[in-house]
């Protein structure tokens, strides 16, 4: 099931040349998606390539995780309209503990599985907020608003892996691996459907303006 995330990855990846062929403008808000998409695509090449020639390659969690981490927490907040100020006071603390842990508290040998744990549990909780805000409080309807799948996005994938994470921590059942490669797969799906749902609105205005 390994494959299924790589592939997913790499369509998200491509999704950024519908761009660049018809030179279409990003918006403000969109560049630290597109930003998020470089990074994890750097980051899924790594973990690939890694892997290929056996390396153990647990430090790379270590490192991009309180990244995304970062993302994410960015990408929902430029949305967020209600109890802004809640939620940066709230990733602030978490994102300083996950940086803490992920560089200073769990050896780069290891999986730092609290951490991981704290960030998804998190982002399901602030994921699910902003899709009912979004889904309650907009102008057009939210199926063709794109901010609802990149959300959409993230709410999965934290679902999927605090699932996963409170299973192993509570009841002390590991999860197969392809739990966690639906949960990318997943991402990376929703993600590419919003970009393209959202290169056409701007073609669409770009011709509209012409």
């Amino acid at each position: 099931m390994g494959y299924l995330g790589s592939i997913s990855q790499s369509l998200l990846f491509m999704s950024l040349f519908l761009f660049l062929i018809k030179k279409i403008e990003i918006g403000k808000d969109k560049r630290l998606i597109i930003l998020y998409i470089v990074v994890a695509s750097l980051s899924d090449v790594t973990a690939a390539t890694t892997n290929y020639f056996f390396i153990r390659n647990v430090w790379l969690a270590h490192v991009y995780f309180p990244i995304e981490f970062l993302f994410f927490f960015l990408i929902l907040l430029q949305w967020t309209i209600r109890y802004r100020k809640y939620w940066i006071i709230t990733g602030v603390i978490i994102g300083t503990y996950i940086a803490l842990d992920y560089f200073f508290l769990t050896d780069f040998s290891k999986h730092s599985i609290r951490a991981m744990s704290i960030q998804s549990s998190f982002f399901f909780l602030f994921s699910a907020i902003m899709l009912i805000e979004i889904t309650t409080r907009n102008f057009i309807p939210f199926y063709k608003d794109e901010r609802f799948y990149f959300t959409s996005g993230i709410f999965i994938y934290s679902s999927l892996t605090s699932l996963m994470y409170l299973f192993y921590n509570v009841l002390d059942v590991l999860f197969p691996f392809y739990i966690v490669a639906m949960a990318a797969a997943s991402l990376n799906l929703f993600f590419t459907f919003a970009m393209v749902l959202y290169y056409r609105q701007r073609k669409m205005l770009a011709e509209a303006l012409k």
